[in-house]
């Protein structure tokens, strides 16, 4: 049958010291993760409206960067230390937190593209989001869908609804973890136990025989 090697004690103590420590700090780094929430999909704006994307982090951002990909072409819009307020050719960067912004104001075809999102946090991130810039007559003939984020003049904030499902899905996160965790705990307890007393049992074993 196959039985534990003889650890000392001293070992012991210390891997199960070093097990609780870890499994204390990634408990805790847990609940630290960015989980960024962005605007989704395909947006659609009339030209000359106002648009507007955004992303939010539970944890504040400490730069982001914004590129558009168009016509073959990919160019970066901002890339600026946070928290801010910036703007050029019709766009406006705001950053407060973890909520970021990109004002578009008015729409125009140069702004229309795939808007590939670089969010630093406590962690790096990536996102992207597609604004459709159409004649005001279009938007009127588009059939709703689950890709629209937003029609003709209107904003495309993140709704106060999705703020609690963000709340929610980290809570359930959390719940879901922190017994696992502990759970692993438990067993590496365990079994670390079970090796200490029967390499102990050796250890006490063939010093007696050796006294006798």
């Amino acid at each position: 049958m196959h039985t534990c090697p003889w650890v000392p004690p001293s070992m012991v103590l210390r891997m199960l010291g070093t097990l609780l420590l870890v499994a204390t700090s990634l408990s805790t780094q847990n609940g630290k993760w960015d989980r960024p929430i962005c605007t989704e999909g395909v947006v659609f704006v009339s030209r000359g409206e106002r648009a507007v994307l955004a992303c939010n982090s539970s944890n504040a951002l400490r730069h982001v960067t914004i590129q558009l990909s168009a016509h073959g072409e990919t160019r970066t819009i901002f890339s600026e230390a946070t928290p801010g307020s910036f703007s050029q050719e019709g766009w406006q960067l705001q950053v407060q937190g973890g909520l970021a912004q990109l004002v578009i104001q008015p729409a125009q075809d140069a702004h229309a593209g795939l808007y590939l999102w670089h969010l630093q946090g406590l962690q790096r991130n990536k996102k992207e989001t597609r604004l459709n810039v159409l004649e005001p007559q279009q938007e009127q003939e588009m059939e709703p869908g689950p890709m629209l984020a937003l029609s003709s003049g209107s904003v495309s904030h993140l709704s106060p609804e999705v703020l609690p499902r963000i709340q929610e899905s980290r809570f359930r996160m959390g719940v879901v973890v922190a017994p696992l965790f502990l759970l692993l705990v438990i067993v590496a307890v365990t079994v670390l136990t079970q090796c200490w007393l029967q390499s102990s049992r050796k250890f006490h074993q063939m010093r007696f025989r050796a006294l006798s």
